[in-house]
C-alpha cells in the first residue's frame, strides 16, 4: 500500500466515524470521497482546522476536501439558512382565474366572456371601465367620449342591414364564414370606405373591417332615429368608428367589436388598445 492509499483510507475512516457538533451531510461526505484521489496533500506548514484523533496531514487534507465539497454542493449545506445560489427568491405567482362579467363598475383585472359553443375570450381591463351587457367592457368620458370592447353574440349576426341609416329597407342574410360577414359589411351602405384586411388575434386569423358613421349625418333622418349595422347594433353618434374583428376559431366565427367616438380622450384610446392587446381566446 502506498502512502497515498493509506492517507485516503484514513480520511474515509474519519468520514464514517465523525459526528461532531454539526455532522456532515451525506452529500458533503460523498463529494469529499469523490475528490480524494485528486487532492494534493498540503505542506505541513499550512495551518489547518483542528480535528480530534487524526494526524496533522489528514486533518489538513480533510479541510481541503471540505472546501472542494462546499464548492460542488453550494455553501447552503455547510451554513444553515444560507440561500442557495441561483434559486428563485420565491415561488412563481399563479395567474388568477378570470372573473365572469357581472354587475356594473369593474375593478381592474381579467374578465372572461363565454360565447357558447365558440370560445372563451379573456380581456384585462384597468380601473374605470364598466360591464356592457355581460359581453364586453366600456368607458364613458362624456356624451362624445364613449369607447368599448365587445365580444358580439353570434345570434345577432345572421343578417346585416343593407343600409345602416335606412335600415328598415331590408337585410342581407349572412353565411357562417369569416368571409361571408366581411363581404356583407363591406357592401353595406353608409358605413364609410373601410375594406376587409387580414388580421390575427392571439394566434387566430380572420378579417377586420373599419366601419365609420358619417360625421355629417343627422340620426333624426334615419329610421327610428337610429343608425344600425345589424340586429342589436345601433351607434351612439356621428363620426363613430367601429373596428369589427371577424375571427375563425376552430371553424367557428368569433366577432370582436371595438369602437370609439371623436371625443374619446387619448388616454381612453390607449386603454382601449391595451385591452385589445390583452385578448386571449380559448376553445371550448
Amino acid at each position: 500500500m502506498t502512502r497515498n492509499d493509506d492517507f485516503i483510507r484514513q480520511l474515509e475512516g474519519y468520514l464514517d466515524d465523525y459526528e461532531g457538533s454539526s455532522p456532515l451531510p451525506n452529500e458533503v461526505r460523498d463529494a469529499i470521497r469523490a475528490q480524494l484521489p485528486s487532492i494534493q496533500q498540503r505542506p505541513a506548514w499550512w495551518p489547518g482546522w483542528r480535528f480530534p484523533d487524526m494526524n496533522t496531514i489528514a486533518k489538513l487534507a480533510l479541510g481541503a476536501a471540505t472546501v472542494v465539497a462546499a464548492a460542488v454542493l453550494g455553501i447552503r449545506f455547510l451554513l444553515p439558512g444560507t440561500v442557495e445560489l441561483g434559486a428563485p427568491d420565491s415561488a412563481p405567482t399563479p395567474t388568477p382565474t378570470p372573473a365572469a362579467l357581472s354587475g356594473d363598475e369593474l375593478e381592474a383585472g381579467a374578465y372572461r366572456v363565454i360565447t357558447d359553443g365558440v370560445a372563451a375570450t379573456t380581456v384585462t381591463v384597468p380601473d374605470g371601465w364598466f360591464n356592457v351587457g355581460d359581453f364586453g367592457v366600456g368607458k364613458n368620458s362624456g356624451s362624445d367620449g364613449l369607447t368599448a370592447v365587445l365580444v358580439w353574440p353570434p345570434e345577432d349576426l345572421a343578417n346585416v342591414y343593407q343600409d345602416a341609416c335606412q335600415w328598415q329597407d331590408g337585410q342581407t342574410p349572412v353565411g357562417p364564414t369569416v368571409e361571408d360577414l366581411a363581404i356583407a359589411l363591406d357592401n353595406q351602405a353608409q358605413h364609410g370606405d373601410g375594406s376587409p384586411t387580414d388580421v390575427s388575434i392571439d394566434g387566430f386569423s380572420g378579417k377586420m373591417i373599419e366601419l365609420t358613421v358619417p360625421s355629417d349625418i343627422d340620426f333624426a333622418d334615419c329610421d327610428g332615429g337610429e343608425f344600425r349595422t345589424w340586429d342589436g347594433r345601433f351607434h351612439q353618434g356621428p363620426g363613430q368608428v367601429d373596428e369589427v374583428y371577424i375571427l375563425d376559431v376552430g371553424g367557428q366565427r368569433l366577432v370582436i367589436v371595438t369602437h370609439f367616438l371623436p371625443g374619446t380622450p387619448e388616454a381612453d384610446q390607449a386603454e382601449r388598445q391595451a385591452i385589445m392587446d390583452s385578448i386571449q381566446i380559448e376553445l371550448p
